[in-house]
């Protein structure tokens, strides 16, 4: 049931102007260009603008060059019951993009946030500028209603989530996490309650042979055969994990994917024809579920390799684990989990929907390093990102700003801090 201060705390939100700020950012290209160091710098400054509108203490930072992130504040109470540890809880969001690839595939101009249907179109409207501004709405009702929060909301906007998450991890760094007890992260979920997220690995497999010509393949070694033999031994370890594992209430199975396969290596040389490269090149894409150990299973991996190399004495591999992400899974009894659970069923009438993020958000880094518990719950068709014609529901939008008033309500609240 909603309280007198719940319904008057969702008097503020505006959907028309809620509604207008996701066109807005939208129609704010935020693809990283490299070559053009052009990035999501105007996409940021635009949130920083709304933050400050809205009365927040607000913090702008480079990352690199082109690259900021927005970190915004809204303090809660300072009296608070007499030993209580004081919470604080996240909405984390990200304002780059993923191109749009050919605009000529798109029905609309893919930066025009066209409403139609009862959708808007755009890229980054899913992925996730709704979802950002749902939580920029959702501080603004809190702020002007003056809603009692016994904690604080740190509101995090950052850059190239959809690269190497150089956006979160900075936030990390510079200690913003460092009293966050808990997270929503904003992403596209059709305001579904994910407990729970894959952690990816990402491991480069490098076996150097020696080079020689293609009609005399015995005065060298071929790298390829072996690497062959280690990618089949790959696929009898994910079957191996599969059946250790088995499959996970939301996330489905492990994996292992090799993605890019290369002979030569990068930096080896042009293929030829006539041509044994020196060495051969693989990158794999390692999905974890939780349960598993991304250290022990990199130590595994190794082994593999080591024992295909060490048929010829003249075979060589270089191992690099290139990144690693940790699953995450938060308990459905936790505070933050509770209080959007009673959110959605006060807001909609039908009982939460549960499930799991198949790929790798920010939550991943937040949670890894800080061991900050994460919810993803956010605004827009789960497997619309990165599609042309990328679309956000308008409705799932108003929900979503609503779900996160009451949830940022719930949860700062004294007795979950005790």
């Amino acid at each position: 049931m909603l309280t007198e201060q719940e319904r008057h705390a969702l008097s503020y939100i505006d959907d028309d102007l809620l509604i207008a700020w996701v066109q807005d950012l939208t129609r704010i290209p935020s693809v990283w260009k490299p070559a053009e160091g052009i990035g999501e710098e105007a996409a940021a400054r635009w949130v920083e603008a709304r933050c400050r509108e809205i009365g927040l203490e607000t913090h702008f930072e480079f990352v690199a060059p082109g690259r900021p992130n927005v970190v915004a504040l809204l303090r809660g109470r300072p009296d608070q019951q007499a030993g209580a540890p004081r919470l604080t809880l996240m909405l984390e969001g990200h304002t780059d993009v993923v191109t749009e690839g050919d605009p000529s595939l798109w029905r609309d101009p893919p930066f025009s946030a066209t409403i139609r249907d009862g959708r808007i179109y755009g890229r980054g409207a899913n992925d996730m500028k709704a979802g950002l501004c749902c939580a920029l709405m959702a501080l603004k009702a809190l702020r002007n209603s003056g809603a009692p929060l016994d904690g604080d909301i740190i509101f995090g906007a950052v850059c190239d989530e959809e690269g190497a998450m150089l956006g979160i991890k900075h936030f990390v760094d510079r200690g913003w996490a460092d009293t966050v007890t808990a997270c929503i992260v904003c992403e596209p979920e059709e305001n579904h309650l994910c407990i729970a997220q894959k952690g990816v690995m990402w491991v480069r497999c490098v076996i150097q042979g020696v080079m020689a010509h293609g009609a005399m393949p015995l005065t060298g070694v071929n790298a390829a055969y072996p690497m062959a033999r280690f990618l089949t031994q790959m696929h009898a370890l994910e079957e191996r994990l599969i059946a250790r594992h088995g499959r996970h209430e939301f996330l489905g199975q492990p994996s292992i994917t090799p993605t890019i396969l290369l002979s030569p290596p990068r930096g080896g040389g042009e293929p030829q024809n006539n041509v044994m490269p020196g060495a051969a090149e693989c990158v794999l894409d390692i999905r974890l579920i939780p349960g598993q150990d991304p250290t022990a299973l990199a130590k595994q991996i190794e082994a593999i390799l080591a024992g295909v190399v060490a048929v010829d004495d003249r075979l060589r591999y270089d191992f690099q684990v290139l990144e690693v992400r940790p699953p995450t899974s938060t308990e459905r009894a936790h505070p933050l989990v509770q209080a959007l659970a009673s959110a959605y069923t006060d807001l909609t009438g039908n009982p939460p929907v549960y499930g799991g993020v198949p790929g790798s958000t920010d939550g991943t880094i937040l949670n890894a390093r800080k061991g900050i518990p994460i919810v993803t719950c956010g605004p827009g068709d789960i497997h619309i990102p990165h599609h042309v014609d990328e679309w956000v529901s308008i409705e799932e939008i108003k929900l979503a700003a609503r779900l996160y008033v009451l949830a940022a309500m719930r949860y700062l609240k004294h007795e979950h801090a005790t």
